[in-house]
């Protein structure tokens, strides 16, 4: 079920009629759209985006272009709804597997002496410093490669793709020790 925030309660009016769409997605997360045609011909959307447990996560709601057709302003809310999913969702490292973004210290022993007896902004600070150092490394790899006269094609993507992820990472990390 469904717990209504107050933009819902605010955009709502039973005299015109509605045409709805409404997604869960993988995650248990609900979104949900509403379209209608003021009675000045002006489209309105609503965008709910809620929790597995029913809790909202956001309400919009959004008036469109004059004449714009119902299902056209579905077709944005539901891209809307999905950006906003996104926005608010941790980072999750891309399907392919990470040769470049694993931890910097490898020794297990003392990785498990880092995490004993940690607290939550402990660990988040040192995921932040090894997003930092991984990022640096990403980045000096890419300046010599711009320095060079000849680069193999393959190598050049690799290392772009390293780059972009390594500053992906320090985005999310930066985000969660930031909060």
């Amino acid at each position: 079920m469904r717990r209504r925030g107050a933009q819902f309660w605010l955009w709502t009016n039973t005299r015109l009629p509605l045409h709805t769409h409404e997604e869960v997605l993988g995650s248990g997360v609900q979104i949900e759209m509403h379209a209608r045609i003021s009675v000045e011909g002006v489209t309105q959307i609503f965008v709910g985006v809620y929790g597995a447990d029913g809790w909202p996560i956001c309400e919009e709601h959004h008036d469109l272009n004059a004449g714009e057709h119902y299902c056209a302003a579905l077709k944005w809310g539901t891209q809307r709804a999905r950006e906003i999913v996104a926005d608010t969702q941790e980072f999750v490292a891309p399907h392919r597997v990470q040769l470049t973004l694993s931890p910097v210290i490898t020794d297990e022993s003392v990785v498990a002496l880092r995490r004993m007896e940690m607290t939550e902004r402990e660990r988040l600070k040192l995921r932040s410093a090894d997003a930092w150092s991984e990022y640096l490394a990403a980045k000096e790899a890419m300046l010599v490669l711009m320095r060079s006269t000849k680069v193999d094609p393959m190598v050049w993507a690799d290392h772009k793709e390293r780059l972009r992820q390594a500053i992906d990472r320090r985005a999310c990390v930066q985000r969660d020790y930031l909060n």
